[in-house]
């Protein structure tokens, strides 16, 4: 990482270079007309039945410097939605430790189910089962959100949740842009809004208590991490949709979610970042290690 020339940046565009001990060490102000695809690729992280995952620009786009998600109503009776896939930095950025936060224009309203979240990168991976903090998830809910951690493997699933709190009033979150933050170190994952922690919680060996008879412990969330957006909805053929939260005939469509920027902030004495050239390399390489492997055994 070339620490200049991210000064430069943040000097030039108006971004702030230190929060929290750190310095800017990824960004995206989404000032173009359309995706950087050296930053973001589209990543199918969940999958229903009555949708069409769509990732035209009718469902995604880049337009007034930020990005816009939408998730429509189709004329097809079987697949009566659309809209785009997880927008992620799978195979762009991975990261282990540091601070993250972006600024958007998230849909607060009955039947939505937009997030902000990360996950356990699989090309770095040396836990056998998958981590993933929940920076916030809209649970078809009119002015909150909720954060939580999971974990999953060996077809078992087990979570921890820091609770449901309001971000603003009903008739007027919607229109509201707010700051989203999750501070990430070798011994606690903290969850903010517009600066203010809302949820903190220990993922160190001694003080973390998320407990599994067959996935335990919290080694998962010491493994690097890529972003996931997602503007999804719950609908009848969601197959979780708690009573009353499915999108009915009165819900209006198009449901919007703007991104305004995305920061990540690190210690690079302290904290790691992958960019897209390392990380195609190791995949390469897996890739190579697997095909002699293969071709040895069919010897």
């Amino acid at each position: 990482m070339d620490n200049e020339k991210m000064l430069k940046e943040a000097l030039e565009q108006g971004i702030e270079y230190y929060k929290k001990g750190r310095i800017l060490v990824w960004h995206d102000e989404f000032d173009g007309d359309k995706l950087d695809m050296d930053k973001w690729v589209f990543h199918r992280t969940m999958s229903t039945a009555d949708r069409i995952y769509d990732n035209s620009e009718k469902n995604c786009r880049v337009e007034n410097g930020e990005v816009h998600m939408q998730s429509h109503r189709t004329d097809d009776p079987e697949h009566p939605f659309t809209l785009s896939e997880g927008l992620t930095t799978k195979f762009t950025m991975n990261w282990k430790y540091g601070y993250l936060e972006m600024r958007a224009k998230v849909p607060y309203r009955h039947g939505a189910w937009p997030s902000f979240w990360t996950q356990s990168s699989t090309v770095f991976k040396t836990t056998p089962w998958m981590a993933e903090a929940d920076i916030f998830e809209v649970f078809s809910n009119d002015s909150g959100l909720a954060s939580a951690l999971h974990k999953w493997g060996y077809s078992q699933h087990c979570s921890v949740g820091g609770g449901w709190y309001k971000v603003g009033e009903p008739e007027t979150i919607n229109e509201e842009y707010h700051i989203y933050g999750y501070e990430w170190n070798p011994e606690y994952m903290a969850f903010f809004v517009d600066g203010k922690e809302q949820w903190r919680t220990p993922i160190d060996a001694v003080n973390g208590n998320f407990k599994h008879e067959v996935i335990d412990g919290t080694s998962g969330f010491h493994d690097f991490q890529f972003i996931i957006f997602n503007n999804e909805l719950f609908t009848e053929g969601s197959s979780w949709k708690p009573n009353g939260w499915a999108i009915n005939d009165d819900d209006q469509f198009p449901i919007d979610y703007y991104i305004d920027w995305v920061r990540l902030y690190q210690n690079p004495e302290k904290e790691e970042l992958k960019l897209k050239p390392e990380i195609d390399e190791v995949i390469a390489q897996k890739k190579a290690e697997e095909e002699a492997k293969a071709k040895e055994e069919n010897k």
